[in-house]
């Protein structure tokens, strides 16, 4: 999305109508500007034609976003992080004509607001990172991300604001140095195989543990007299005794041996 301030100069009466497009706060400049902010007001609606030293401005009031680019930053014991920050932002409702006071010389076409963001507030934002990492020692950083790109955000939010700005988002894009990064990336690595190990061992006791439970239970059943066992036998004894046998249900006797 291009960020244009748009600017209209209206000499004589060659221009008759002139307004302030939707979601943008028309300024006026007058007097070419002579008496500081007392020469530019929020105007609405149309305008008509405007005379020798006035000029209307529109600044947009949607969002903007700025992508800035990575640099490092330093923890107060040297250690040295690199953050790339995206932000969303835009015009603070009313601050038009401070906004076209105080950075109008930076061009007032296309590209206008890409102008502030490189020259202000992209600034700012890397001002704020670096400030806040001296905060820190390299550990108590990594150890505080949150903390510190709250802070981060907090102390951005005041810049901007003085600046007549609005702070939506932030986002730090930061990273360790690559000592540390190395580091964590081993110890990550050595966590995750001691839980493989540690996963094995256990399965391992389990195996061992069935393997105890089925010996022992094979060797009760080897040792001891089952029902199957004690039929099988009974049988053999029938068939091999010589004396009379009754075998009966209740109601018919049924004698072997006879």
């Amino acid at each position: 999305m291009k960020k244009i301030l748009l600017s209209t100069i209206l000499i004589g009466t060659l221009i008759s109508c002139n307004r302030p497009e939707p979601n943008y706060e028309g300024v006026l400049m007058t007097d070419y500007g002579r008496n500081g902010i007392e020469s530019f007001t929020v105007v609405t609606g149309a305008q008509g034609p405007l005379g020798p030293g006035s000029e209307l401005y529109q600044v947009p009031m949607f969002e903007q976003k700025s992508d800035v680019d990575a640099v490092q930053v330093s923890a107060k014991d040297a250690g040295m992080f690199t953050v790339d920050p995206t932000y969303t932002y835009q015009v603070t409702r009313t601050k038009g004509p401070s906004i076209i006071l105080n950075y109008k010389h930076l061009g007032t076409g296309e590209g206008f607001l890409d102008n502030v963001e490189a020259n202000v507030l992209d600034k700012l934002a890397i001002d704020a990172y670096r400030e806040e990492a001296r905060n820190y020692t390299t550990d108590s950083l990594m150890n505080n991300l949150g903390s510190f790109e709250r802070n981060v955000e907090e102390k951005l939010k005041l810049k901007f604001a003085a600046k007549f700005f609005t702070l939506n988002t932030l986002t730090s894009g930061l990273t360790p140095p690559k000592s540390m990064a190395d580091a964590i990336e081993k110890r990550n690595n050595a966590i995750q195989k001691a839980n493989e190990v540690r996963n094995e061992l256990e399965t391992s006791k389990m195996l061992l543990e069935k393997a105890r439970i089925d010996a022992e239970t094979n060797r009760v059943q080897s040792s001891g007299l089952t029902k199957e066992v004690l039929q099988q036998q009974w049988i053999e004894a029938i068939r091999n005794t010589r004396n009379k046998v009754i075998i009966t249900d209740g109601k018919t006797p049924i004698i072997i041996g006879q």
